[in-house]
């Protein structure tokens, strides 16, 4: 029994089995497709929905969208008869080529044949053409050339294929004439210009990427006037608009309109712990790093680093806790500021790191950036100073950072994201050339950057520079993150000739240096350092007995040291903090040996409105051992630091030469003060007092004083149609006989 019972459900599970399957088939067999040439039949059905019922209305649509966004098809018609389905489809042809007119720069056909999306052997499809007549409009405008006709044509060939044809009708390149900010902006447009990159064209720029007016440049400078206003005080500051306006077929200008709103203070500064969790030594630590920002004007880069020096102390001291901040407005120039600790409810661990849009830069370039790594609790802190750090490096046009949750790694107290990084590179290289006059002589000089070698994150560069009394040569590497370790490693080569109209002597000098710099702590600095030079001097026929002692070649090895702090709230033009430093060289491997010591520093301050007021001060000097240092090591004080005397026309000096001293100082106290000229002028009035000396020769050649030189003088500078010039006229106050007098200091081009 059993076995005639086994024997009969195997026949009938057969039976079952075979009619399961002619059921499948039939209900295959019902879709009967057309139009098809180079798209298979397998490859349509593929995309049928799982769950398909020829019955289902709803089914059949997401069949025909599937099928749809494959790109393939034009046109596809689904119909339902005596329960057949019919699908009928048209497909799109295929790019046999495509060919861009009009362009006869090969490396700018070549990056627009880079970025359409129709290339050859490609599914074409019509919203294309209008999506990359956008890239190459957005392309063209980027390199300057605005309002250019785009057109295109389409032949269709045999076997359903295509072959595109854009016409591209190049307009002139344009440049930006002029840059305005209006509104209610509190600063200068002079400042203003500082600030953002574009620049306006000037016969010395000829060179710039930043003459050009294009959207992402003008997207960048809004979001660096915007960071500007936010880091003075100004908590409500609006950029509402910004124009390019075609001038001519040549010139364009660019309007940013602002309201800068009130400028305020931050008056009230609080820690409200919601946990309940910290210790009173968290709290004092906490009020250690708050402090600094109280009574003083709302910078917000300066909270945001605040609040990610508290973020990292709670987590070192393993607080699963979150830190939010919470501005309040408390009148029209106050402002409060929480620090809000929260207990975090579900902890959150980061899976993996996903990078995306990097096609040049190198993913350690971008990881070695990041705060966090695979593994680590979630931080919102470190993936905001994390995009900060990638933002600095001024490689990348758009940076995006955000998490996303894993649906699968879920449990009641632990979350895992990835966090995704996508980023958008920019053109990193740059060709710069300028040309300068002046009472000191002439001078041309040329530039090539790049700053991101080989997609390393590596800066290189080289600068010539080639003046009626000097003459420099130098190549540049740059890496801000050696060796993975966040610290910057600098090294260089360099050709130097001077031939000074004060000095009867000639030298030439090829060197090499390293350095490196750590921040050891909060904006404050070390930077050691290691250099060779071979330095040879030659002497005129006319040249005293005791110069021409000095002929030769020389060889000198150095290791130094600097140990600085800086707050300046940037490095160009200012407005407020401080340097201050010490730094140290000893040069023993010689053929002339010498220990050489500084001290430096400045400060600044805006103490009202259009009054930046400054201080720049170094005191200085270099001794040998058992020999006299030879004259190119020895000290001088550059004529910006001391106005009103020539450039090493101060100091020891045998006959008519200037040689210089074993010990220098100077002291600059300047402010700027309003002109009555127009803003769009961009011009800079200062007045300043300047103190400085060089004495002391250690081969008692020259018996020169130890009196204070002193002037006072009035400054003024201009970025004119022309290239910048500059004025200053000074006073000398105090002087010796022997000192090379320039009351009146002129300089035009770039040189300055």
């Amino acid at each position: 029994m059993p076995k005639l019972f086994v024997k009969i459900f195997s026949s009938l599970f057969f039976y079952v089995l075979i009619f399961s399957t002619n059921i499948l088939f039939a209900s295959a067999d019902k879709i009967i497709i057309s139009g098809n040439k180079n798209i298979s039949e397998t490859t349509i059905r593929s995309y049928l929905p799982s769950n398909f019922k020829n019955s289902d209305p709803d089914l059949l649509n997401n069949f025909q969208k599937n099928l749809y966004s494959t790109g393939f098809f034009k046109n596809i018609e689904i119909k339902v008869t005596d329960n057949n389905i019919f699908v009928n489809v048209i497909e799109n042809p295929l790019v046999n080529f495509v060919l861009l007119e009009g362009i006869t720069n090969k490396g700018v056909k070549d990056s627009l044949y880079e970025i359409i999306a129709l290339k050859e052997n490609t599914i074409f499809q019509d919203f294309k053409i209008k999506n990359d007549i956008k890239k190459i409009n957005n392309y063209l405008n980027k390199l300057g050339y605005l309002k250019n006709d785009v057109n295109y044509e389409i032949k269709i060939i045999e076997n359903n294929k295509v072959n595109i044809f854009y016409n591209i009708n190049l307009n002139n390149k344009f440049r930006i004439s002029r840059i305005f900010f209006i509104g209610e902006k509190f600063f200068k447009s002079s400042t203003l210009k500082d600030v953002i990159s574009s620049t306006e064209h000037g016969w010395w720029k000829f060179l710039s990427n930043f003459t050009t007016p294009y959207e992402e440049l003008i997207n960048s400078d809004i979001s660096k006037l915007k960071k500007f206003y936010l880091d003075s005080g100004f908590y409500d500051v609006q950029i509402n608009s910004n124009t390019i306006s075609i001038l001519d077929n040549n010139y364009a200008n660019i309007t940013f309109s602002i309201n800068s709103g009130g400028r305020y203070t931050l008056k009230k500064i609080s820690i409200i712990d919601l946990t309940k969790f910290l210790k009173k030594e968290d709290f004092d630590y906490i009020n250690d790093l708050i402090n600094p920002l109280k009574n003083n004007v709302f910078n917000f880069s300066e909270v945001i680093k605040v609040k990610n020096f508290i973020d990292q102390y709670l987590n070192n001291s393993n607080y699963n806790l979150s830190l939010n901040i919470k501005l309040t407005k408390l009148n029209s120039n106050n402002l409060s500021l929480d620090y809000i600790i929260e207990d975090t409810a579900v902890k959150k661990i980061i899976e993996k790191i996903i990078i995306s849009g990097n096609n040049i830069t190198d993913d350690f370039v971008i990881r070695n950036s990041l705060s966090f790594s695979e593994g680590d609790n979630f931080n919102q802190s470190k993936l905001n100073s994390s995009k900060e750090k990638l933002i600095g490096k001024n490689i990348f046009k758009n940076i995006n950072v955000s998490e996303q949750e894993i649906k699968d790694g879920q449990t009641d107290d632990v979350n895992k994201v990835n966090i995704l990084i996508s980023v958008e590179e920019t053109a990193t290289g740059e060709i710069s050339a300028g040309a300068g006059a002046g009472t000191n002589g002439a001078t041309i000089s040329g530039s090539l950057n790049e700053k991101n070698f080989l997609g390393k994150g590596i800066s290189l560069a080289s600068n010539l520079s080639i003046g009626t009394q000097q003459i420099l040569g130098s190549l540049t590497y740059l890496d801000s993150d050696f060796n993975n370790s966040g610290n910057t490693f600098k090294s260089s080569v360099f050709v130097t000739n001077n031939d000074f109209e004060n000095a009867s002597f000639e030298n030439k000098i090829i060197g090499a240096s390293i350095f490196s710099v750590y921040e050891i702590y909060d904006k404050l600095f070390i930077e050691p350092g290691f250099s060779v030079d071979f330095d040879s001097v030659s002497v005129n026929s006319d040249a005293s007995s005791t110069i021409k002692k000095r002929e030769g070649d020389f060889f000198t090895s150095k290791v130094s040291y600097k140990l600085f702090k800086n707050t300046k709230n940037r490095d160009f033009n200012p407005t407020e903090g401080y340097t201050f430093g010490a730094g140290q060289g000893l040069s023993l491997i010689s053929d002339i040996s010498y220990i050489n010591n500084s001290i430096f520093g400045s400060y600044y301050n805006e103490y009202a409105d259009n009054f930046i007021g400054s201080i720049k001060y170094k005191l200085e000097n270099i001794n040998g051992f058992n020999k006299d240092i030879k004259f190119s090591d020895r000290l001088f004080v550059p004529s910006n630091n001391l106005r009103g005397f020539a450039s090493r026309g101060i100091g020891p000096k045998i006959d008519n030469d200037f040689i210089g001293g074993n010990y220098s100082f100077y002291t600059t106290l300047s402010s700027t003060i309003p002109n009555g000229l127009p803003d769009k002028w961009n011009a800079i009035t200062n007045i300043f007092f300047d103190t400085a000396n060089v004495w002391g020769v250690d081969d008692n050649s020259t018996g020169d004083s130890n009196m204070i030189r002193s002037s006072v003088g009035l400054g003024f500078s201009w970025v004119s149609p022309l290239g910048p010039i500059s004025f200053t006229y000074a006073e000398p106050i105090t002087k010796e006989k022997t000192d090379d007098i320039e009351q009146f200091n002129f300089k035009i081009g770039s040189a300055f």
